[in-house]
Protein backbone atom coordinates (compact mmCIF):
# COMPACT_ATOMS: atom_id res chain seq x y z
CA UNK A 1 0.00 0.00 0.00
CA UNK A 2 2.81 2.44 0.64
CA UNK A 3 4.36 1.62 -2.29
CA UNK A 4 1.33 2.50 -4.39
CA UNK A 5 0.69 5.80 -2.49
CA UNK A 6 4.21 6.79 -2.48
CA UNK A 7 4.30 6.42 -6.28
CA UNK A 8 1.04 8.30 -6.88
CA UNK A 9 2.61 11.28 -4.41
CA UNK A 10 5.52 10.97 -7.17
CA UNK A 11 3.42 11.49 -9.98
CA UNK A 12 1.38 14.21 -8.76
CA UNK A 13 4.77 15.96 -7.86
CA UNK A 14 5.80 15.56 -10.90
CA UNK A 15 2.89 17.11 -12.77
CA UNK A 16 3.90 20.41 -11.73
CA UNK A 17 6.51 20.76 -13.87
CA UNK A 18 4.69 19.44 -17.03
CA UNK A 19 2.01 22.30 -17.23
CA UNK A 20 3.79 23.78 -19.72
CA UNK A 21 5.25 22.36 -22.76
CA UNK A 22 9.20 21.92 -21.42
CA UNK A 23 9.98 22.51 -25.41
CA UNK A 24 9.23 26.20 -25.02
CA UNK A 25 12.98 26.15 -23.80
CA UNK A 26 14.45 25.89 -26.55
CA UNK A 27 13.63 28.90 -28.51
CA UNK A 28 13.29 28.49 -32.02
CA UNK A 29 13.37 31.37 -34.60
CA UNK A 30 10.62 31.90 -37.53
CA UNK A 31 10.97 33.53 -41.09
CA UNK A 32 8.98 34.66 -44.14
CA UNK A 33 8.66 38.06 -45.63
CA UNK A 34 6.11 40.21 -45.27
CA UNK A 35 4.51 42.10 -48.47
CA UNK A 36 3.30 45.47 -47.83
CA UNK A 37 3.74 47.84 -45.62
CA UNK A 38 1.30 49.17 -42.72
CA UNK A 39 -0.30 52.93 -43.21
CA UNK A 40 -0.21 55.64 -40.53
CA UNK A 41 -3.58 57.15 -38.67
CA UNK A 42 -2.09 60.48 -37.52
CA UNK A 43 -4.22 60.96 -34.29
CA UNK A 44 -3.79 59.47 -30.81
CA UNK A 45 -6.92 58.02 -28.86
CA UNK A 46 -6.87 57.53 -25.14
CA UNK A 47 -4.39 54.82 -23.66
CA UNK A 48 -5.71 51.17 -24.68
CA UNK A 49 -9.44 52.31 -25.28
CA UNK A 50 -10.40 51.41 -28.51
CA UNK A 51 -8.53 47.96 -27.41
CA UNK A 52 -9.63 47.58 -24.26
CA UNK A 53 -13.07 48.31 -24.61
CA UNK A 54 -13.50 45.35 -26.53
CA UNK A 55 -14.65 47.07 -30.01
CA UNK A 56 -13.68 44.94 -33.13
CA UNK A 57 -9.78 46.38 -34.93
CA UNK A 58 -10.19 46.55 -38.42
CA UNK A 59 -6.86 46.16 -40.59
CA UNK A 60 -4.36 48.59 -40.57
CA UNK A 61 -3.76 50.51 -43.98
CA UNK A 62 -0.52 50.35 -45.46
CA UNK A 63 1.83 52.59 -47.73
CA UNK A 64 5.44 52.15 -49.46
CA UNK A 65 8.30 53.48 -47.11
CA UNK A 66 12.19 53.55 -48.11
CA UNK A 67 13.81 49.57 -47.71
CA UNK A 68 16.39 49.49 -45.43
CA UNK A 69 20.49 48.39 -45.53
CA UNK A 70 20.34 44.41 -45.68
CA UNK A 71 23.31 44.15 -43.36
CA UNK A 72 23.42 42.43 -40.67
CA UNK A 73 25.40 41.33 -37.46
CA UNK A 74 24.78 39.13 -34.16
CA UNK A 75 25.16 39.79 -30.81
CA UNK A 76 24.81 38.05 -27.33
CA UNK A 77 22.84 37.74 -24.50
CA UNK A 78 23.79 36.20 -21.39
CA UNK A 79 22.40 34.85 -18.34
CA UNK A 80 23.34 36.32 -14.73
CA UNK A 81 22.26 33.19 -12.78
CA UNK A 82 25.50 31.07 -14.83
CA UNK A 83 28.39 33.76 -14.19
CA UNK A 84 27.30 35.25 -17.69
CA UNK A 85 27.04 32.66 -19.38
CA UNK A 86 26.10 33.84 -23.49
CA UNK A 87 22.65 32.28 -23.32
CA UNK A 88 21.28 33.41 -26.96
CA UNK A 89 22.96 34.83 -30.28
CA UNK A 90 20.37 36.94 -32.30
CA UNK A 91 21.16 38.28 -35.74
CA UNK A 92 20.63 42.68 -35.75
CA UNK A 93 20.97 45.18 -38.04
CA UNK A 94 24.59 46.27 -38.57
CA UNK A 95 25.28 49.05 -36.61
CA UNK A 96 22.65 48.56 -33.77
CA UNK A 97 23.16 48.13 -30.09
CA UNK A 98 21.56 44.90 -28.60
CA UNK A 99 21.07 44.98 -24.46
CA UNK A 100 19.30 42.30 -22.74
CA UNK A 101 19.29 39.60 -20.16
CA UNK A 102 17.88 35.94 -19.53
CA UNK A 103 15.78 36.14 -16.66
CA UNK A 104 13.16 33.74 -15.15
CA UNK A 105 9.84 35.63 -15.59
CA UNK A 106 7.33 35.27 -12.32
CA UNK A 107 4.25 32.72 -13.22
CA UNK A 108 6.30 30.91 -15.80
CA UNK A 109 8.30 27.69 -15.67
CA UNK A 110 11.59 28.35 -17.85
CA UNK A 111 13.69 31.37 -17.99
CA UNK A 112 13.51 33.92 -21.16
CA UNK A 113 15.46 36.50 -22.76
CA UNK A 114 14.42 39.74 -22.31
CA UNK A 115 15.90 43.02 -24.88
CA UNK A 116 16.31 45.73 -26.63
CA UNK A 117 18.34 46.20 -29.84
CA UNK A 118 17.79 49.69 -31.71
CA UNK A 119 19.81 52.00 -34.60
CA UNK A 120 22.40 54.01 -33.99
CA UNK A 121 20.30 56.99 -33.36
CA UNK A 122 17.94 55.49 -31.07
CA UNK A 123 14.60 55.86 -33.36
CA UNK A 124 14.42 52.49 -34.86
CA UNK A 125 14.09 49.78 -32.03
CA UNK A 126 13.42 45.90 -31.69
CA UNK A 127 12.77 44.48 -28.22
CA UNK A 128 11.57 41.46 -26.84
CA UNK A 129 9.38 41.90 -23.46
CA UNK A 130 9.03 39.63 -20.31
CA UNK A 131 7.41 36.40 -20.47
CA UNK A 132 3.89 36.99 -19.34
CA UNK A 133 2.29 34.30 -17.69
CA UNK A 134 -1.10 33.35 -16.31
CA UNK A 135 -2.70 30.19 -14.81
CA UNK A 136 -6.25 29.02 -13.18
CA UNK A 137 -7.63 25.99 -11.68
CA UNK A 138 -11.41 25.36 -10.77
CA UNK A 139 -10.85 23.48 -7.72
CA UNK A 140 -8.20 25.30 -6.07
CA UNK A 141 -7.84 28.42 -5.09
CA UNK A 142 -4.10 29.69 -6.42
CA UNK A 143 -1.73 32.65 -5.47
CA UNK A 144 -1.55 34.74 -8.54
CA UNK A 145 1.26 36.89 -7.23
CA UNK A 146 3.34 37.57 -10.60
CA UNK A 147 0.79 36.88 -12.94
CA UNK A 148 -1.75 38.59 -15.49
CA UNK A 149 -4.86 38.91 -14.97
CA UNK A 150 -6.28 36.49 -16.77
CA UNK A 151 -8.05 33.21 -16.17
CA UNK A 152 -8.35 30.34 -19.27
CA UNK A 153 -7.42 30.24 -22.56
CA UNK A 154 -7.52 33.48 -25.08
CA UNK A 155 -6.38 33.91 -28.41
CA UNK A 156 -3.52 36.19 -29.02
CA UNK A 157 -5.55 39.39 -30.90
CA UNK A 158 -7.72 39.20 -27.06
CA UNK A 159 -4.08 39.22 -25.39
CA UNK A 160 -2.89 42.27 -27.47
CA UNK A 161 -6.00 43.99 -26.65
CA UNK A 162 -5.10 43.60 -22.45
CA UNK A 163 -1.88 44.37 -23.20
CA UNK A 164 -2.74 47.42 -24.64
CA UNK A 165 -4.49 48.19 -22.03
CA UNK A 166 -1.76 47.77 -19.99
CA UNK A 167 0.95 50.39 -21.80
CA UNK A 168 1.50 53.80 -20.12
CA UNK A 169 1.56 57.19 -21.55
CA UNK A 170 -1.05 56.49 -24.25
CA UNK A 171 -1.68 54.53 -27.28
CA UNK A 172 -3.77 54.62 -30.18
CA UNK A 173 -4.89 51.19 -32.38
CA UNK A 174 -4.75 51.79 -36.00
CA UNK A 175 -5.50 48.26 -36.87
CA UNK A 176 -4.46 44.66 -37.20
CA UNK A 177 -1.18 43.92 -38.82
CA UNK A 178 -0.89 39.77 -40.47
CA UNK A 179 1.72 37.70 -38.83
CA UNK A 180 4.36 36.14 -41.20
CA UNK A 181 3.19 32.38 -42.12
CA UNK A 182 7.01 31.32 -40.55
CA UNK A 183 5.59 32.70 -37.19
CA UNK A 184 2.43 31.32 -37.37
CA UNK A 185 3.52 27.78 -38.19
CA UNK A 186 6.65 27.80 -35.82
CA UNK A 187 3.63 28.70 -33.20
CA UNK A 188 1.65 25.65 -34.42
CA UNK A 189 4.82 23.17 -34.59
CA UNK A 190 5.30 23.91 -30.68
CA UNK A 191 1.74 22.95 -29.64
CA UNK A 192 1.72 19.99 -31.79
CA UNK A 193 5.25 18.75 -30.55
CA UNK A 194 4.15 19.27 -27.04
CA UNK A 195 0.88 17.55 -27.80
CA UNK A 196 3.02 14.55 -28.77
CA UNK A 197 4.46 14.50 -25.83
CA UNK A 198 1.66 14.77 -23.70
CA UNK A 199 0.32 11.90 -25.55
CA UNK A 200 2.51 9.12 -23.83
CA UNK A 201 1.08 10.49 -20.28
CA UNK A 202 -1.97 9.25 -18.19
CA UNK A 203 -5.50 10.68 -18.24
CA UNK A 204 -4.96 12.64 -15.15
CA UNK A 205 -1.72 14.31 -16.40
CA UNK A 206 -2.63 14.84 -20.45
CA UNK A 207 -3.15 18.31 -21.35
CA UNK A 208 -4.30 19.76 -24.25
CA UNK A 209 -1.81 22.24 -25.67
CA UNK A 210 -2.91 25.42 -28.10
CA UNK A 211 -0.83 27.90 -29.67
CA UNK A 212 -2.10 31.42 -31.25
CA UNK A 213 -0.75 34.31 -33.17
CA UNK A 214 -1.27 37.81 -33.68
CA UNK A 215 -0.33 41.76 -34.73
CA UNK A 216 -1.22 45.51 -33.98
CA UNK A 217 -0.31 48.36 -35.11
CA UNK A 218 -0.13 51.06 -32.79
CA UNK A 219 1.18 54.82 -32.44
CA UNK A 220 2.54 56.20 -29.32
CA UNK A 221 3.78 59.80 -28.12
CA UNK A 222 7.71 60.19 -27.55
CA UNK A 223 8.72 63.72 -26.92
CA UNK A 224 6.99 65.99 -29.77
CA UNK A 225 7.19 62.74 -32.15
CA UNK A 226 4.89 60.01 -33.34
CA UNK A 227 6.28 56.58 -32.92
CA UNK A 228 4.97 53.54 -34.93
CA UNK A 229 4.99 50.40 -33.63
CA UNK A 230 4.02 46.48 -34.44
CA UNK A 231 3.36 44.47 -31.22
CA UNK A 232 3.05 41.08 -31.90
CA UNK A 233 2.21 38.24 -29.75
CA UNK A 234 2.43 34.07 -29.34
CA UNK A 235 0.05 32.79 -26.50
CA UNK A 236 1.15 29.57 -25.65
CA UNK A 237 -1.43 27.56 -23.25
CA UNK A 238 -1.91 23.75 -21.65
CA UNK A 239 -5.16 22.86 -20.27
CA UNK A 240 -6.03 19.40 -18.01
CA UNK A 241 -9.41 18.47 -17.38
CA UNK A 242 -8.58 15.99 -14.34
CA UNK A 243 -11.81 13.77 -14.24
CA UNK A 244 -13.71 13.34 -11.16
CA UNK A 245 -13.28 9.89 -10.41
CA UNK A 246 -9.01 10.25 -10.62
CA UNK A 247 -6.81 9.71 -8.00
CA UNK A 248 -5.11 12.65 -7.76
CA UNK A 249 -5.90 14.63 -3.83
CA UNK A 250 -5.72 18.23 -5.60
CA UNK A 251 -6.93 19.28 -8.84
CA UNK A 252 -10.03 17.72 -10.04
CA UNK A 253 -11.74 19.49 -13.37
CA UNK A 254 -10.38 22.19 -15.78
CA UNK A 255 -6.90 24.37 -14.88
CA UNK A 256 -3.94 25.23 -16.75
CA UNK A 257 -1.28 27.67 -17.61
CA UNK A 258 -0.56 30.17 -20.28
CA UNK A 259 2.15 32.08 -21.17
CA UNK A 260 2.77 34.75 -24.30
CA UNK A 261 5.39 36.49 -26.02
CA UNK A 262 5.44 39.92 -26.89
CA UNK A 263 8.10 41.45 -29.61
CA UNK A 264 7.94 45.28 -30.92
CA UNK A 265 8.98 46.97 -33.46
CA UNK A 266 8.96 50.59 -33.08
CA UNK A 267 9.98 53.33 -35.94
CA UNK A 268 9.34 57.09 -36.56
CA UNK A 269 6.07 57.30 -38.57
CA UNK A 270 6.05 56.39 -41.89
CA UNK A 271 9.10 54.18 -41.39
CA UNK A 272 7.83 51.03 -39.43
CA UNK A 273 7.10 49.45 -42.48
CA UNK A 274 10.91 49.00 -43.89
CA UNK A 275 12.12 47.79 -40.69
CA UNK A 276 8.98 45.17 -40.44
CA UNK A 277 10.49 44.30 -44.09
CA UNK A 278 13.79 43.74 -42.58
CA UNK A 279 13.02 42.01 -39.84
CA UNK A 280 10.51 39.85 -41.37
CA UNK A 281 12.86 38.92 -44.57
CA UNK A 282 15.51 37.95 -42.83
CA UNK A 283 13.70 36.28 -39.73
CA UNK A 284 15.01 38.89 -36.91
CA UNK A 285 16.33 38.51 -34.27
CA UNK A 286 17.05 34.96 -35.68
CA UNK A 287 17.58 33.50 -32.21
CA UNK A 288 20.14 31.06 -32.15
CA UNK A 289 20.90 29.15 -28.43
CA UNK A 290 24.09 28.11 -27.18
CA UNK A 291 24.01 24.25 -26.62
CA UNK A 292 26.56 24.91 -23.79
CA UNK A 293 23.76 27.20 -21.63
CA UNK A 294 20.79 25.02 -22.78
CA UNK A 295 22.59 22.01 -21.42
CA UNK A 296 23.68 23.97 -18.11
CA UNK A 297 20.03 25.16 -17.91
CA UNK A 298 18.84 21.93 -17.96
CA UNK A 299 21.08 20.57 -15.58
CA UNK A 300 20.03 23.42 -13.31
CA UNK A 301 16.38 22.57 -13.55
CA UNK A 302 16.56 19.14 -13.11
CA UNK A 303 19.16 19.67 -10.09
CA UNK A 304 16.54 21.55 -8.53
CA UNK A 305 13.38 19.80 -9.63
CA UNK A 306 15.14 16.31 -8.26
CA UNK A 307 16.06 17.93 -4.42
CA UNK A 308 12.25 19.72 -4.70
CA UNK A 309 11.29 16.17 -5.99
CA UNK A 310 13.37 13.93 -3.31
CA UNK A 311 12.24 16.28 -0.19
CA UNK A 312 8.62 15.90 -1.45
CA UNK A 313 8.73 12.50 -1.88
CA UNK A 314 10.34 11.51 1.77
CA UNK A 315 7.23 13.62 3.25
CA UNK A 316 5.26 11.85 1.15
CA UNK A 317 6.16 8.25 2.51
CA UNK A 318 6.23 9.87 6.49
CA UNK A 319 2.51 11.33 5.40
CA UNK A 320 1.45 7.87 3.43
CA UNK A 321 3.12 5.45 6.40
CA UNK A 322 1.12 7.74 9.30
CA UNK A 323 -1.91 7.67 6.67
CA UNK A 324 -1.84 3.53 6.22
CA UNK A 325 -1.44 3.58 10.59
CA UNK A 326 -3.92 5.44 10.95
CA UNK A 327 -6.56 3.74 8.88
CA UNK A 328 -5.36 0.25 10.55
CA UNK A 329 -6.23 1.42 13.30
CA UNK A 330 -9.77 3.25 12.50
CA UNK A 331 -10.63 0.27 11.13
CA UNK A 332 -10.19 -2.34 14.16
CA UNK A 333 -12.04 0.74 16.29
CA UNK A 334 -15.09 1.26 14.02
CA UNK A 335 -15.54 2.37 10.38
CA UNK A 336 -17.44 5.74 11.44
CA UNK A 337 -13.98 6.72 13.17
CA UNK A 338 -11.80 5.57 10.15
CA UNK A 339 -13.77 8.38 8.12
CA UNK A 340 -13.22 10.97 10.69
CA UNK A 341 -9.47 10.23 10.51
CA UNK A 342 -8.96 10.38 6.87
CA UNK A 343 -10.98 13.54 6.42
CA UNK A 344 -8.44 15.33 9.16
CA UNK A 345 -5.73 13.59 7.44
CA UNK A 346 -6.80 14.82 3.76
CA UNK A 347 -7.63 18.45 4.86
CA UNK A 348 -3.79 18.38 6.66
CA UNK A 349 -2.61 17.32 3.30
CA UNK A 350 -4.08 20.14 1.05
CA UNK A 351 -3.19 22.91 4.23
CA UNK A 352 0.61 21.75 3.37
CA UNK A 353 -0.09 22.11 -0.23
CA UNK A 354 -1.76 25.59 0.34
CA UNK A 355 1.48 26.55 2.29
CA UNK A 356 3.98 25.23 0.16
CA UNK A 357 2.15 26.97 -2.93
CA UNK A 358 2.23 30.45 -0.90
CA UNK A 359 5.85 30.16 -0.17
CA UNK A 360 6.87 29.53 -3.69
CA UNK A 361 4.87 31.95 -4.82
CA UNK A 362 6.22 34.57 -2.06
CA UNK A 363 9.76 33.50 -3.65
CA UNK A 364 8.95 34.07 -7.35
CA UNK A 365 7.58 37.77 -6.49
CA UNK A 366 10.73 38.49 -4.72
CA UNK A 367 12.54 37.61 -7.69
CA UNK A 368 10.77 39.15 -9.99
CA UNK A 369 11.56 42.30 -8.56
CA UNK A 370 14.81 42.06 -8.72
CA UNK A 371 14.56 40.38 -12.08
CA UNK A 372 12.45 43.65 -13.24
CA UNK A 373 15.50 46.03 -11.82
CA UNK A 374 18.14 43.96 -13.81
CA UNK A 375 16.25 44.79 -16.86
CA UNK A 376 15.61 48.31 -16.54
CA UNK A 377 19.58 48.52 -15.76
CA UNK A 378 20.62 46.54 -18.96
CA UNK A 379 17.64 48.83 -20.96
CA UNK A 380 19.55 51.66 -19.39
CA UNK A 381 16.07 53.06 -18.23
CA UNK A 382 14.77 53.86 -14.84
CA UNK A 383 11.24 53.37 -13.46
CA UNK A 384 9.59 56.55 -12.27
CA UNK A 385 6.14 56.65 -10.65
CA UNK A 386 4.09 60.43 -10.04
CA UNK A 387 1.27 62.39 -11.87
CA UNK A 388 1.98 60.83 -14.80
CA UNK A 389 1.65 57.46 -13.89
CA UNK A 390 4.41 54.38 -13.35
CA UNK A 391 6.97 55.09 -16.59
CA UNK A 392 9.63 53.74 -17.86
CA UNK A 393 12.35 56.86 -19.15
CA UNK A 394 16.04 57.08 -19.28
CA UNK A 395 18.42 56.68 -16.80
CA UNK A 396 20.74 59.24 -17.88
CA UNK A 397 19.16 61.43 -15.31
CA UNK A 398 18.94 62.38 -11.18
CA UNK A 399 15.34 64.15 -11.86
CA UNK A 400 12.39 63.61 -13.19
CA UNK A 401 9.02 66.01 -13.54
CA UNK A 402 5.45 65.12 -14.56
CA UNK A 403 2.78 67.28 -15.73
CA UNK A 404 0.48 64.69 -15.31
CA UNK A 405 -0.28 64.99 -18.63
CA UNK A 406 2.13 62.40 -20.53
CA UNK A 407 4.71 64.63 -20.68
CA UNK A 408 7.79 64.43 -18.29
CA UNK A 409 11.21 66.40 -18.18
CA UNK A 410 14.11 65.25 -16.98
CA UNK A 411 17.62 66.80 -15.73
CA UNK A 412 20.23 66.68 -13.85
CA UNK A 413 20.49 69.59 -12.15
CA UNK A 414 19.05 69.61 -8.74
CA UNK A 415 18.02 73.31 -8.59
CA UNK A 416 16.04 73.02 -11.97
CA UNK A 417 12.31 73.76 -11.85
CA UNK A 418 10.17 73.20 -14.99
CA UNK A 419 7.33 75.17 -13.18
CA UNK A 420 6.84 78.52 -14.34
CA UNK A 421 9.14 77.60 -17.24
CA UNK A 422 7.47 75.50 -18.85
CA UNK A 423 3.58 75.25 -19.27
CA UNK A 424 1.66 73.39 -17.36
CA UNK A 425 1.58 71.87 -13.83
CA UNK A 426 5.10 70.08 -12.64
CA UNK A 427 5.92 67.69 -9.98
CA UNK A 428 8.71 65.75 -8.88
CA UNK A 429 8.70 62.05 -9.72
CA UNK A 430 9.61 58.96 -7.32
CA UNK A 431 12.20 56.15 -8.24
CA UNK A 432 10.85 52.88 -7.85
CA UNK A 433 11.68 49.25 -8.69
CA UNK A 434 11.64 47.70 -12.42
CA UNK A 435 7.81 46.37 -11.68
CA UNK A 436 6.39 49.23 -10.00
CA UNK A 437 6.76 48.55 -6.13
CA UNK A 438 8.22 51.06 -4.47
CA UNK A 439 12.05 51.33 -2.79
Amino acid sequence: MNRKIASHIAKRLNRSFTLVPAIAILIAGCSSTLKGAAAASSGLGAAGAQAASGQKVGGARYVNSTALSNRMTTAPVTDPTLNNMVAVNMTIPAGWKLEGIEMMPPCTPFPFSAFRAHSPDGLMQMRQEPLVGWRWASSLKMNQSGCANISGVISAADFLKYYVGTMQGGVHVVGTMPVPAGYAQWAERMADQANQNASRWGPALRSQNSADTAALRVQVVNGTFIVEERLRAAVECAVNNTPKNSASPFMIGPHGACYARVDVLAAPQGKLDALVQLADSNDLPHWKGNPEWQQATMQQMTERNQRDGERRLAEGRAESQAFSNMMNNAFQQSMARSASQHAAFMQQQESSFRSSMNNANAAMNARSTAASDWVDYALDQQTVTGAGGTVKVSNAYSQTWSNGQGQWYQTNDTNANPNGVLQGNWTQTTVVHGNGQPK
